[in-house]
């Protein structure tokens, strides 16, 4: 895509974990009064058309009686279109357009101009003008992206979750009484070994309730995880009732420790090979190379964020990991630099366990690199003595 850069760049998102950031940043800003325009154009739409609609806003601006809110609006839209125009279309996935002057304090403005390619296709074309930029179509995108359920059963508890992009989040824990096994012998162990399944059975079909609940109606699911510890798993769907639709997606039947946050971690960890595409699952392998490198090929890796930049900006670095903790600027400022370098940017997301890691033992930036890390540190040292020369 060759759309002219404007002074905030325009940013190629690839993950959802890129545009939680983006997101973010853009919650930030706020207009002196309905001065800041957001902009949705749909995939293939002819930038004609768009640039029309431009040029009648601003003959509409043109009655505003506020004279800076006119000014502000007015300018703003001059500035899309001489950005956009010379453009034939919009790229296949469509684009948001975030612009105007940010109001640091009455009278202070900064111009702001951001241009988004997200991940998935823009359907809308709409232009709003309010205090805020409106990132609702891409909040939705994050929410409509790849899911993957997980049902974690021992007996008497169950936790549901969901993974979703870079991170999952527990959506419902159940708790429900049933019985140890009964180890004396005679009739009343008999009956009661009865009620204890009874209890169980009626315990399944009430986890199973709440799984047809909440993972029927959610969107882009696209499979299943059910982990318990023995043969609570395997019991919960023979005989919890689970619709027949979420049983063909059932992608993994696992084993996990217990019904809370670690079994959820166990089952993912136990089913990797299932949602090897999930993002989650991507990250945790990407922390697995990274230290792997570390260990074993510790010469062809740099951390820390001077070295980092410097390897991108010599073209030896092969791929760039950074956490996203670092914050939402210089995760987006990371990304745009690799693009313009032709180098792969990867951002661990918060959710993912070795994220810590990334933080704690690399300051939250890696580059492997194409060549041995001393030729950066002799290109640093004849640098640094041309500069003191």
């Amino acid at each position: 895509m060759s759309f002219n850069r404007p002074p905030n760049g325009v940013y190629l998102l690839k993950t959802a974990v890129e545009l939680r950031a983006f997101i973010s940043l853009l919650k930030k800003f706020k207009g002196y009064a309905t001065t800041l325009i957001t902009l949705y154009i749909n995939g293939g739409r002819p930038m004609p058309d768009v640039l029309s609609l431009l040029r009648s806003e601003w003959s509409t601006a043109s009655n505003i009686k506020d004279k800076t809110t006119r000014t502000h609006v007015q300018d703003t839209l001059e500035r899309i279109v001489n950005n956009l125009k010379g453009e034939a279309k919009a790229p296949d996935n469509g684009m948001a357009v975030f612009a105007g002057f940010h109001m640091i304090n009455p009278g202070n403005y900064e111009w702001i101009y951001y241009v988004v390619v997200p991940p998935q296709p823009i359907y809308t074309f709409k232009y709003i003008c309010d205090t805020a930029f409106h990132t609702e179509i891409l909040e939705d995108q994050i929410k409509s992206s790849v899911a993957y359920g997980i049902v974690v059963v021992e007996r008497g508890e169950a936790i549901l979750a969901v993974l979703r992009g870079g991170q999952w989040e527990v959506i419902k824990t159940i708790q429900f009484f049933v019985p140890g096994k009964h180890s004396a012998g005679g009739q009343s162990a008999n009956r009661y070994k009865r009620q204890t399944e009874h209890l169980a059975e009626v315990f399944y079909k009430m986890v199973a309730e709440e799984v047809n609940k909440v993972f029927l109606s959610m969107p882009g699911l696209k499979g299943l995880i059910v982990a318990g510890p023995g043969p609570t798993k395997e019991d919960f769907l023979e005989e919890g009732g689970l619709d027949y639709r979420l049983k063909d997606k059932v992608l993994a039947v696992v084993s996990a420790c217990c019904a809370n946050e670690y079994g959820v971690i166990e089952a993912i960890k136990n089913a990797e090979e299932q949602l090897k595409e999930s993002e989650y699952v991507k990250a945790k392998e990407l922390m697995d190379k990274v230290m792997y490198y570390a260990v074993k090929k510790s010469e062809y890796m740099v951390y820390g964020k001077e070295k980092v930049v410097k390897a991108m900006e010599m073209g030896v670095a092969d791929v760039v990991v950074i956490a996203e903790e670092l914050g939402e600027d210089e995760v987006l400022d990371l990304v745009m630099k690799g693009d313009s370098k032709g180098v792969k940017v990867e951002v661990v997301p918060k959710g993912v366990e070795e994220s810590k890691t990334l933080v704690q033992a690399f300051g939250g930036y890696v580059a492997l690199l194409n060549t041995p890390a001393w030729v950066l540190e002799q290109t640093a040292q004849q640098e640094a003595a041309a500069t003191a020369s």
